[in-house]
């Protein structure tokens, strides 16, 4: 009787995959993702701009100011607006209208100053969920580094570069100075003093965003969510600050997490703190328009066109610190000994990786305290009179 042969079946050996291998490929997928569903733009988008009807189109949405008495049968001023020489010195209507655009991809992609906010927003979405959602072991040291410099550099461009105004420019030099005194590092000082004048300009927005002027304009209030929000973020962040400077947080971990949740916070309020921005230029051209019983239209013209024109350098400078703080705690995450240690030839990098790790939680913790210092003085300062709203 013939006995059947019999062959080992061969057991196939999975071959593991390096792990920088994995998060580069999803750190593609992610830039493509959320390039290809214009993320960046899905942020700002459905928020209100605002433009003069000398530049609007045909088609444009009615306007959403008009100065009392301006239009015809409305308030007390249109019943003077008759003939001869009352009608050469009558009010121009159409020069004191406002119109609302909402803002979309194609709209937000002919601003200056679109590649440098995408690119910030990109970068840390590529990034940082592989670095914060896989395995520490798994996750690429050096990944978070990358959208870290990134927005460091976008801070420098849109901040220093620009030359600011003097003043501005003493609060950032301030600013760096404290920080770096306190903190006792060059790295977290200098890092930390960028996030000044995105506070003071934040802080502007809360203090229209909240309608602490009492202007009572319908087309200047935020909704309830958009204000709680606002509130948080600043509550978050002080509380934040003062626990660690009083030596209530002892762990790393719940340090770290309580720093992301403020970032988080912050980087929600970047969007109606965008809106508020635009909405600052309604409110100053309002004013010009009841300040004398001749309006200054060019004023608020200017001011119109200037805050429509610069719109996302400033979404650039509001978000930048929040994710700039998401990509150093990430960083804090993913350093550490375990990736070089052991490793022929690269056991020198051993220290430089620890103390990586906690420059990154420094320079985190100081962001965090240097914004909801100069946001709550500011407030302060605005509260007390000092500072305006022009």
């Amino acid at each position: 009787m013939a006995v059947p042969l019999s062959f080992p079946i061969p057991i196939p050996i999975p071959i593991p995959i390096p792990p920088a291998l994995l998060h580069a490929a999803a750190a593609l997928a992610l830039a493509a993702l959320a390039h290809f569903l214009h993320l960046p733009s899905l942020f700002l988008y459905a928020l209100h701009t605002y433009i003069h009807p000398d530049a609007v189109p045909s088609n444009t949405p009615r306007a959403v100011l008009r100065p009392p008495g301006s239009d015809a049968g409305q308030g007390k001023g249109s019943s003077k607006r008759g003939g001869g020489a009352a009608a050469k010195d009558a009010f121009d209507a159409t020069s004191a209208q406002l119109y609302r655009l909402r803002l979309s991809h194609t709209t937000l992609a002919t601003r200056p100053h679109f590649g440098a906010y995408h690119a910030a927003f990109l970068l840390p979405l590529a990034l940082l969920p592989p670095a914060l959602l896989l395995p520490p072991l798994a996750a690429s040291p050096l990944a978070p580094l990358v959208p870290a410099a990134y927005l460091f550099v976008a801070l420098l461009r849109h901040i220093v570069v620009p030359s600011p105004r003097p003043a501005q420019l003493a609060a950032a030099l301030g600013a760096l100075l404290v920080a770096t005194l306190c903190s006792s590092s060059p790295f977290a000082g200098a890092l930390a003093s960028l996030a000044a004048l995105p506070a003071a300009r934040f802080a502007r927005a809360f203090w229209l965003g909240t309608d602490q002027p009492r202007t009572g304009l319908a087309v200047l209030a935020s909704s309830a969510p958009a204000r709680l929000i606002l509130y948080l973020a600043v509550l978050v962040s002080s509380v934040a600050s003062i626990l660690r400077c009083c030596g209530f947080v002892g762990a790393a971990e719940q340090e770290v997490r309580l720093l992301a949740a403020a970032a988080g916070l912050q980087l929600l309020a970047a969007r109606p703190a965008v809106q508020m921005y635009l909405n600052e230029a309604v409110f100053c051209w309002y004013q010009r328009l009841h300040v004398s019983r001749t309006p200054d239209t060019e004023y608020g013209r200017a001011k119109v066109f200037l805050h429509n024109h610069h719109l996302c350098a400033v979404a650039t400078q509001l978000v930048a610190p929040p994710l700039l703080v998401l990509s150093l705690l990430a960083l804090w995450r993913v350093q550490g000994k375990d990736f070089f240690e052991g490793v022929e030839g690269l056991d020198w990098l051993v220290g430089w990786s620890v103390a990586m790790k906690e420059a990154a939680l420094l320079a985190a913790r100081w962001v965090v305290a240097v914004w909801s210092t100069v946001t709550v003085i500011t407030l302060v300062c605005y509260k007390r009179g000092w500072l305006f709203v022009l």
